[in-house]
């Protein structure tokens, strides 16, 4: 009986070994296999080996929403930048801040898609003095990213509270609403906001007063300085140089209550100084099309109708007005003013 017990302890103590002998299969178990290999080799993207850069963001990238195609693209950064502030057409305005024991400092820079410098990191000119300035006062305004926004064709704006347009909406840049920067004597409530403009393209920047700003459209952008006692007020054109135009014309929201104004295709909608006709203008103020025929006032424009403010897509504008009982219609027109078919009757409310 002692002998079998041996014999079946040794055979038992057999098995043991081969199991644990065979587990590797082929290859050393120092060798990496397949795809149980060693564990230094599983974060490297295939193909490639660990110093190659993976396509999810991580410590040394930064996703940002790029504007002007929706899509987040991921900016590759080597540590010379902390934040992206705002994004368009494949340029980054982004920040970098130094809280030392000497003192604190924000510099600004740009950088493209690829994170290839636009305009190298800086502390000078008109935009970055003005938003270091402000950003490093007590206030800390034009610290937080909603005071940025792209305005289109290589243009970044810094405020810290303007109602900026499109063609379809309205949106406001900042987180001051009721705070006065500077005070109108006819309706204290209007607030008229700081505005930094910097031309990434070409290194130009500048400082306005504005109360609403359009985004560019075709080298242009329309800007109100302060609104009168009734709303609305005289209108200026600005380049994406910079250039500065007064304009004869001007912005007035209840004659008829259309939206901002943004320049396209040559012309914008506004109305004159004297009569208040509306119609449109090209971008040195003077009247192409008058449309002072037609009855537009107490129309309200809105993107939920399909319609803001007036403007030309592709050779054509829509408008509303008004026959003689009250009636709203929607025609669209060409740049001679005619009715490219005959207008329709809306349910429109006048107000």
């Amino acid at each position: 009986m002692k002998k079998l017990l041996a014999l079946m302890l040794a055979a038992v103590l057999a098995l043991s070994l081969v199991a644990c002998g065979g587990g590797g299969g082929s290859g050393d178990t120092n060798t990496p296999s397949g795809g149980n290999g060693d564990t230094t080799s599983t974060d490297a993207p295939s193909g490639g080996d660990t110093n190659t850069p993976v396509s999810t963001p991580n410590s040394d990238e930064q996703s940002s929403d790029n504007t002007s195609n929706g899509q987040e693209t991921a900016v590759p950064n080597n540590g010379e930048w902390d934040e992206i502030l705002c994004s368009g057409d494949g340029y980054h305005l982004v920040k970098k801040e130094v809280d030392a024991y000497d003192g604190y400092k924000i510099t600004l820079g740009v950088v493209d898609d690829n994170g290839e410098w636009v305009q190298e990191m800086t502390d000078t000119g008109t935009f970055v003095n003005n938003v270091r300035f402000r950003a490093e006062g007590s206030s800390e305004t034009l610290r937080d990213s909603s005071c940025y926004t792209y305005l289109g064709e290589g243009v970044f704006l810094a405020s810290p509270g303007v109602s900026v347009f499109t063609k379809d909406e309205e949106y406001r840049v900042g987180p001051w609403e009721n705070f006065m920067s500077q005070k109108s004597p006819i309706r204290s409530e209007l607030a008229v906001w700081e505005c930094l403009l910097w031309n990434v393209t070409n290194n130009t920047q500048r400082q306005i007063t504005a109360n609403k700003i359009s985004v560019f459209q075709d080298g242009y952008l329309l800007f109100c300085k302060e609104e009168t006692s009734l709303g609305g007020g005289k209108l200026y054109a600005m380049s994406t140089e910079c250039e500065i135009t007064e304009l004869s014309c001007q912005f007035l929201p209840n004659k008829p209550g259309h939206n901002f104004p943004v320049y396209s295709e040559g012309l914008f909608f506004a109305c004159s100084e004297e009569r208040s006709n509306p119609g449109f203008y090209d971008i040195e103020g003077n009247l192409v099309i008058d449309l002072h025929e037609y009855s537009m006032r107490g129309i309200f424009y809105s993107s939920s109708q399909g319609v803001n403010a007036p403007c030309f897509e592709n050779g054509q504008a829509t408008i509303l007005f008004q026959n003689n009982a009250g009636s709203v219609f929607k025609g669209i027109i060409d740049k001679t003013g005619a009715f490219v078919s005959e207008p329709e009757k809306v349910d429109v409310s006048t107000y």
